[in-house]
């Protein structure tokens, strides 16, 4: 080998060494649940009832939204005390977890029940909502059925046969 393969080599080790010893400036992986829980932090803020951290991540339970081998959460804001229910039920979340960010809020309404079932590879939440949004009153059944969409990027109202909710938004913004 010549003088100047040498050089090249010499230069080449040495700045593998000094990658090797520079401080990584790459972010900590994001902990979903404390991401999840800063937002419902802020989102209590103005809560009569003042609700511990402690209290607040225990209402951030696992649940399998998409099937894609990363833990998405479900918050149920019953947990919270009946300010957050109603007539319609209580306060629901789910969120989509990512591999290298925080968690993406992808459901949030109030609904009465949930039933959640395995069809095939798809994970799809029943709900039972408020009459109102069958256009009948409070106590009348008004079922709707949501699934995780990989190509639409989003839950979506799943068609379902009788009379169900017309309601395909699965976040209200007024909340």
């Amino acid at each position: 080998m010549g003088e100047s393969g040498m050089r090249a080599r010499l230069v080449i080790a040495g700045l593998a060494a000094c990658l090797a010893l520079a401080p990584s400036h790459a972010k900590a992986p994001v902990d979903p649940r404390s991401a999840i829980a800063k937002r419902l932090t802020v989102d209590l803020r103005d809560d009569f009832t003042k609700h511990s951290q402690a209290t607040i991540r225990a209402a951030i339970k696992p649940v399998d939204i998409n099937s894609d081998g990363v833990q998405d959460w479900q918050v149920d804001w019953n947990a919270f005390g009946a300010a957050w229910c109603g007539t319609g039920g209580c306060r629901y979340q789910l969120w989509l977890g990512r591999r290298k960010a925080a968690p993406l809020l992808v459901f949030d309404r109030q609904m009465r029940e949930l039933d959640i079932q395995q069809r095939g590879a798809r994970t799809v939440f029943v709900f039972d909502f408020h009459g109102s949004e069958c256009g009948g009153t409070g106590n009348i059944a008004c079922p709707g059925e949501f699934s995780w969409s990989a190509k639409r990027g989003r839950m979506v109202l799943l068609p379902t046969p009788g009379k169900h909710t017309s309601m395909s938004n699965p976040i209200d913004y007024g909340q």
